[in-house]
């Protein structure tokens, strides 16, 4: 389109009946330029008189005014028309549409700034499971040490003192060599307990089924268990039953529920884990680390966990996660 000096409309193409609304009719010789809103009014008459004064104008991205008051995102080309003198005498202006251009835009950055934030979540997660790892060795050596490496201290000089009673008082050293059997066996058993911590071991020898049905024994209300028993990838067994494990732990101590129910099911390409009980709900997961712990266990693996747990009408833990 074309302007005069004095801003009124000389050319009116069909580009701009589309992109504006106006026909050709209602816009040759208007002037006071109709296109910009009132927000962009001194803009324009700042972007008009830049040509008017000889200034050619390229890519400048603003917005302007249909017909209709609705605003359109535009890029402006302009250059003045000189005559043959050279003197300014008008000024020539193309306008493109980049609504969708901007929309696009607008999409990349909102695509940008989710993926940055999930960056900072997975970098936050890998603290906190690097933190939890520490934490839980420290656990370990303060077990190891007050426990069964006490126990196995005191178990050699037993059988020291058996030893040395071997040949003066056999009698004593059956003596001492029984009690070093006994202590033996809770030794044993003490590090039994410790491993089951580590990974239980029915989940590793019978799956995931047997190893939830032994941890619904274990919950003092009525547990409702729905698993397969086809076996699952060793990583996805072990998430679901950390997440289970745990979920049964908070009903117990807080849901004041009467029945719980766990269900694992596939869905295409990942597995379902749903634990729900019909407790006092009110369950918060930036409130604690269990469940912010889990939902790293479960995220590591590229799945996601969501809590539902209005007041009064119980807690949700669904998961999903990829096979």
């Amino acid at each position: 389109m074309e302007f005069g000096l004095d801003t009124r409309i000389r050319l009116w193409n069909p580009a701009a009946e589309r992109i504006f609304g106006w026909s050709r009719e209602e816009m040759l010789g208007r002037g006071d330029l109709p296109m910009a809103p009132p927000s962009k009014r001194a803009e324009s008459e700042e972007l008009f008189a830049r040509v008017r004064d000889g200034e050619s104008v390229n890519d400048y991205e603003t917005v302007r005014q249909r017909k209709d008051g609705t605003l359109v995102d535009v890029s402006i080309a302009a250059a003045p028309v000189r005559d043959a003198s050279g003197r300014v005498v008008g000024n020539m202006v193309a306008y493109t549409d980049i609504t969708e251009r901007k929309a696009q835009e607008a999409e990349l950055h909102r695509l940008h700034a989710e993926l940055q934030a999930r960056l900072e979540e997975l970098a936050a997660s890998r603290a906190r499971i690097v933190t939890a790892g520490d934490v839980e060795r420290r656990r370990l050596e303060r077990n190891l040490h007050d426990g069964a490496q006490q126990r196995l201290v005191a178990l050699s000089l037993s059988l020291r003192l058996a030893l040395q009673k071997l040949d003066s008082d056999p009698a004593a050293a059956r003596d001492v060599l029984a009690e070093v059997g006994d202590e033996l066996a809770v030794a044993l058993d003490e590090l039994r307990e410790l491993a089951r911590g580590l990974h239980p071991a029915i989940l590793s020898e019978r799956g995931l089924r047997a190893a939830v049905e032994m941890l619904a024994g274990r919950v003092p209300i009525p547990v409702e268990v729905d698993v397969p028993d086809e076996r699952l990838p060793e990583p996805v067994e072990a998430a679901a039953y950390y997440l289970i494990s745990e979920a049964l732990t908070n009903v117990t101590k807080y849901a004041r529920a009467s029945t719980v129910r766990v269900r694992v099911a596939p869905l295409g390409g990942s597995v379902v884990v749903e634990v729900s009980d019909d407790g006092v709900g009110g369950a918060d997961p930036a409130a604690g680390s269990g469940l912010r712990g889990l939902a790293d266990r479960v995220e590591a693996l590229g799945g996601s966990l969501e809590v539902a747990s209005p007041a009064g009408d119980g807690t949700t833990l669904h998961a999903e996660i990829p096979m």
